[in-house]
């Protein structure tokens, strides 16, 4: 173990706390037909966590990814500790002492935690072999110095995601990296996880590390940020300590105007009719004795740590995931035989958790995603009224206000907030009775989120039973009519609107509670 890897990163941060970590000035970048940043400045203090924040669009990606080399800009300057430097590549940016945590890891899963720590350069011993011991030994005192426990030794792909993260940190370390960046890096975690990675945030800035926090969750940024900058449409809006602002101060900044209710809630009250009735559903490997009732007119949020087991009884409920025991029905008519057919005949939809992978079709067009459930409303003799099909389309990216240039851009082009409206559009020109939605704003910002919310409440309003998985608290809290909480796949707690707290629901969560208040 050497006593560089323990030692803060960049002792002149010691000499002289002034100098800034980076500094960004003036720096410009255009796309064919986009400007996609525009004179945007970012200053980085060591040893502070700045969040960088903005809708999806508003130049965030870009900035960071010039920061990692990835993109280079087209003017503009960088300063690293006060001097002038030129990132061409990712190796630049490393070179440099920068190190960008993708959303997505970049890890080489049948590598051990420790080969992947050293992958630009290995060490090596007098005989110019690979000094395994000491990539061992050096990888075990980067987890110290960041206080988290992980094997190096490991293979990288039997992680879960939280300790990949830890492991692209090690990296930034063993590069001796000044700034860290961390694209939405708490998507995948749980609560546990993520105070776990605020524990490493703070070691890091502890280091004289400066760390950028790009998320779309307030929450998180008012815990852990110092300072944070707004961008907007590819423009610098501001810069401010994280103190100078109010939840609603700081989305003024990001879209540009006030949300006076995040949740809107224009429903009224739901009725008795029970559109939706779970019984005693159990799976292969996640649910067990899984029973509901959901009624029409209201949203029923499903919350539960990483494993509880909602997407699984999300697909279980619209017949996608076969169940071994148990009976779903809708209206009273059970789901059999168990499939999407089934489901599809009486009207329940699912918004999967995965909307680019299990829901869109990225190569096809706006209007086609959305009727994809409905051709057979606009088939005569075989053939499809294009017509009539694109009129209806229409139809519903007027009322949902979806920002397409037309009906025939590829779906995969619009943001993720049109992208969801494309679905649900999808869903309800088919007609629906059940509507499950799962994780419906992941990836979303802060200016979309608003508009699904206020779907979701239209869609309860007009008579649909809205089953909703989610693991914000927020929107559990401010959308639902009644919450059921799970534990590795079981049901724990179900309560109302009016008795559910944030202590009750983490309790429940983990399985200390299983009493039913509603």
């Amino acid at each position: 173990m050497t006593d560089d890897l323990l030692r803060p990163a960049h002792d002149n941060f010691k000499n002289d706390p002034d100098i800034p970590a980076l500094e960004i000035r003036g720096v410009v970048k255009h796309f064919p037909g986009v400007l996609a940043l525009e004179n945007v400045d970012l200053t980085l203090e060591p040893g502070k966590v700045h969040a960088l924040m903005g809708e999806n669009g508003a130049g965030k990606s870009t900035l960071i990814k010039i920061m990692a080399g990835v993109y280079q800009r087209d003017a503009g300057t960088i300063r690293i500790r006060g001097r002038d430097v030129d990132i061409r590549s990712p190796r630049d940016s490393l070179r440099e002492g920068i190190k960008v945590v993708f959303q997505e890891i970049a890890l080489i899963s049948e590598f051990t935690v420790a080969e992947n720590i050293f992958l630009e350069a290995y060490p090596v011993g007098k005989a110019g072999s690979i000094d395994w011991r000491k990539i061992r030994a050096d990888s075990a005192a980067l987890f110290q110095r960041i206080g988290f426990d992980v094997d190096p030794a490991a293979r990288t792909g039997s992680l879960p995601v939280s300790q990949q993260q830890m492991v692209e940190i090690a990296r930034a370390l063993a590069h001796e990296a000044s700034v860290v960046v961390m694209d939405e890096p708490t998507s995948s975690l749980t609560p546990h996880e993520v105070a776990l990675l605020f524990k490493v945030i703070r070691r890091l800035t502890a280091l004289g590390i400066a760390v950028v926090y790009v998320s779309h969750k307030l929450d998180e940024v008012f815990e852990i940020a110092d300072t944070v900058t707004v961008l907007r449409d590819g423009h610098h809006i501001s810069t401010k300590p994280i103190g100078e602002h109010s939840h609603d101060t700081l989305i003024q900044d990001m879209i540009g105007r006030r949300i006076d209710n995040l949740f809107p809630r224009k429903r009224g009250p739901a009725g008795t009719r029970i559109a939706l009735t779970v019984k005693g559903v159990s799976t292969a490997r996640k649910l067990k004795d899984v029973s509901f009732e959901a009624r029409a007119g209201e949203v029923l949020g499903f919350f539960g740590l990483m494993g509880a087991g909602r997407t699984e009884l999300a697909k279980a409920i619209v017949g996608y995931d076969p169940i071994s025991t148990g009976t779903v029905m809708v209206d009273g008519k059970p789901l059999a035989p168990h499939n999407t057919r089934s489901g599809v005949r009486l009207g329940v939809g699912l918004l999967s958790e995965d909307r680019k992978t299990e829901g869109l079709m990225g190569e096809l067009p706006v209007y086609q995603n959305a009727s994809l459930a409905s051709l057979n409303r606009f088939a005569s003799g075989g053939f499809v009224d294009t017509v009539k099909e694109r009129r209806a389309v229409q139809e519903y990216v007027d009322l949902f206000r979806v920002k397409t240039p037309s009906l025939f851009q590829q779906v995969k082009n619009l943001s993720g907030g049109n992208q969801q409206k494309v679905l649900i559009a999808r869903w309800l020109m088919r007609g629906l009775k059940v509507i499950v939605v799962d994780e419906p704003t992941r990836g979303i910002d802060v200016g979309a989120k608003s508009e699904i919310f206020a779907l979701i409440d239209r869609l309860a309003s007009e008579g649909l039973a809205v089953v909703m998985m989610t693991s914000e608290m927020p929107e559990l809290l401010g959308l639902s009519d009644r919450i059921v909480v799970m534990c590795e796949g079981r049901v724990t707690a179900t309560m109302s609107r009016d008795d559910a707290t944030q202590e009750k629901i983490l309790n429940a969560a983990i399985g200390l509670t299983g009493k039913d208040t509603q």
